[in-house]
């Protein structure tokens, strides 16, 4: 059975993480550099030199996924099914041409969505960066992306903001690419991810409840509310079986792609306790870990739930 994000959203990358102390990378406390918002206008002196501006705007735009349709740039978030669904299809929020790593050349920041393919965060962001005549993507996400420099790393951490007002996950420079480097908010670290401990199964990511946030998993405890899903180490399990995703495909940098002619999505789980639904049709964004339980009764239902 089908479940997108137009009908079951939920609230994406939210973490009910107390933000204690921790590493502050510069522009997260008071009195350092704010932080770079994606919208923020970029000065004409920080473009790079010669070259237009306006064609690498273009061509990054087609790099991550747009094309033109009706005069507007437009992008689908299912454009691997055949016929595109009409619904799939979002607009442009934002292209900007920054120089991101200080390297004196223009990257690009794209952000565009809508709540049937992010849900209630409704967008989703691309960064990339130039390679030769083309484009390299960096990072891409759901969410909406704030940059903060860390001391001695030409790369900044990008926070990665949805509804809410707690902890948000962070993707960080590893040397070679962008990977989920914990919470924070502003800018200032709130929990640095662990090192990822391989599953029996040989994923990254632990088996038992999984809830969209803390404080689910709290109401787990008590004993009230259902978790979001279950897994056993193989298999990704919903409401009495109503759903199930299976198998997983390593694409590589921690991220899977999940089989099923209705469930493919492609999930990141370079954290074992929490992972992020990236793109796809199933549940979407931020879940965390719960409890080692691979079993669950109150998915229990009566007709009278139904009336």
């Amino acid at each position: 059975m089908r479940r997108n994000c137009k009908h079951h959203a939920l609230l994406p990358v939210l973490l009910l993480a107390a933000c204690g102390s921790g590493e502050t990378p510069s522009g997260g406390a008071a009195g350092t550099t704010a932080p770079q918002k994606a919208g923020a206008v970029v000065p004409a002196a920080s473009l790079p030199k010669g070259g237009s501006i306006e064609q690498d705007r273009e061509g990054a735009l087609r790099a991550a996924g747009y094309q033109q349709r009706g005069g507007a740039w437009m992008a689908s978030c299912e454009a691997d099914i055949e016929p595109v669904p009409k619904d799939s299809w979002y607009g442009l929020e934002s292209a900007e041409m920054r120089d991101i790593n200080g390297d004196g050349a223009a990257e690009a920041v794209i952000s565009g969505g809508s709540s049937y393919c992010f849900g209630n965060t409704g967008l989703s962001f691309k960064l990339l960066a130039k390679s030769g005549t083309g484009w390299k993507l960096m990072a891409d996400s759901m969410g909406i992306p704030a940059f903060h420099r860390r001391k001695g790393i030409a790369w900044p951490d990008i926070e990665i903001g949805g509804p809410g007002s707690d902890c948000f996950p962070f993707l960080r420079w590893d040397g070679r690419k962008y990977a989920y480097g914990g919470r924070s908010l502003e800018g200032r670290i709130c929990e640095l991810a662990p090192k990822a401990q391989v599953s029996k199964s040989g994923l990254p990511m632990a088996t038992g409840l999984w809830a969209r946030n803390h404080a689910a998993c709290d109401a787990l405890a008590r004993g009230q509310g259902d978790p979001d899903f279950i897994f056993d180490g193989k298999i990704m399990t919903g409401p009495q079986d109503y759903y199930s995703v299976t198998p997983f495909k390593a694409l590589g940098d921690g991220r899977y792609r999940t089989g099923g002619e209705h469930e493919r999505q492609v999930i990141d789980m370079n954290d074992p306790k929490f992972i992020i639904v990236v793109e796809g049709n199933w549940w979407s964004g931020g879940y965390t870990w719960c409890s080692p339980a691979q079993s669950w009764k109150p998915w229990e239902y009566s007709p009278e739930d139904y009336s």
